[in-house]
């Protein structure tokens, strides 16, 4: 999985990490949501979607059988941005890159990966993965999410067949094609001609989860899509629109004193409701959106944070003072109380 980690770290799936990894990189108007379903109404829900980034526990021979309809070519690649996968650790932030890089034409990617974009493009996959490896400004942001740790060692250990590996492969539409970009791969994998990829694009992510033994769970799914808080404000903006248009009118007549008039208007009004309720309704998401990018914020502000220091000056007061047995023990006591105090399922 990738010939050595270069300087790279691991870093954690999580959307609040690729939404801001994204944001730092300069790329405009995008983020990162968790999915629960493959159902193509929920896709359309968050729509537009410029790609999914699926998570699984790479096996030797899974996910290699021959798909319906599905071929790989390097010659593929000539149309798609396609990089192989050089360095393990980078395999997060290539899967993000393989749908921006794709979808370039919907997305303001911004200076760093434009630029990128222009100077690997006409590259063979092989180089472009050496280029997406050695580029400074993209390296440093995806190290910039790496966790402090208590013990650093220089030792590199290659993973054995016990360990738990896994890899992110990403599922983009390009030219009215359907694309699988995996970087382990020597091509990009054409699933075929797509009119509607949402609708595709969940029958093929189940097929390869079908390879998997039944016990396996461990699977992740990532849209990335454009920014929910500008399309909910232009929702809004259009629902003030409807609202104001039917003000005038209902102020018109009102001045009008036919039943047909009267009933006009109290057809307005019940049309006012609704979209009251509407514009209501696009005001608590755009709430729920700006709570969830605060808590992003807050999350990855902790996960950079190094608290060694200071656990370690608080462990050393503790001992100096004499304390720290009877503090461990009564850490332990209220372990247990809540470990009792937790529900029976």
């Amino acid at each position: 999985m990738g010939s050595e980690n270069g300087n790279w770290c691991l870093i954690e799936s999580d959307p609040g990490v690729f939404t801001e990894l994204i944001q730092n990189m300069g790329v405009k108007d995008v983020q990162v949501e968790e999915l629960y379903s493959l159902d193509a109404d929920t896709l359309r829900a968050i729509a537009p979607v410029h790609g999914l980034i699926f998570l699984f526990k790479w096996q030797p021979g899974a996910g290699h059988s021959e798909q319906p309809g599905a071929s790989e070519s390097a010659a593929d690649s000539t149309k798609v941005y396609f990089a192989q996968q050089i360095i393990q650790n980078a395999c997060a932030t290539q899967a993000i890159l393989s749908v921006l890089l794709n979808r370039s034409e919907d997305i303001e990617l911004g200076e760093t990966l434009s630029n990128f974009r222009s100077f690997s493009v006409d590259l063979p996959p092989d180089m472009r993965g050496l280029a997406l490896t050695n580029c400074d400004q993209i390296r440093d942001v995806h190290n910039s999410f790496v966790r402090p740790e208590a013990f650093l060692s220089d030792e590199q250990k290659p993973a054995t067949k016990d360990d738990d590996v896994f890899h992110f492969i990403s599922y983009v539409p390009v030219g009215g094609r359907l694309y699988e970009l995996d970087g382990l791969k020597s091509g990009p994998i054409d699933h075929g001609a797509t009119s509607d990829w949402l609708s595709d694009v969940g029958e093929v992510i189940q097929r390869r989860m079908s390879e998997y033994s039944q016990s396996e769970i461990r699977f992740n799914l990532l849209a990335v899509i454009g920014d929910r808080r500008k399309i909910l404000g232009k929702q809004i903006t259009t629902v003030d629109a409807d609202i104001t248009k039917l003000m005038r009118q209902l102020e018109a007549l009102r001045l009008d004193d036919r039943s047909e008039s009267r009933e006009e208007a109290d057809r307005i009004e019940t049309q006012l409701g609704v979209l009251n309720s509407e514009r209501a309704g696009l005001e608590h998401m755009v709430e729920m959106e700006n709570d969830k990018f605060a808590k992003y914020k807050f999350d990855n502000s902790l996960r950079k944070h190094n608290f060694i220091p200071m656990v370690y000056q608080l462990i050393r007061g503790l001992a100096m003072k004499g304390t720290l047995d009877s503090a461990v023990e009564q850490a332990k006591k209220l372990g247990k109380k809540r470990a009792r105090q937790q529900p029976e399922w």
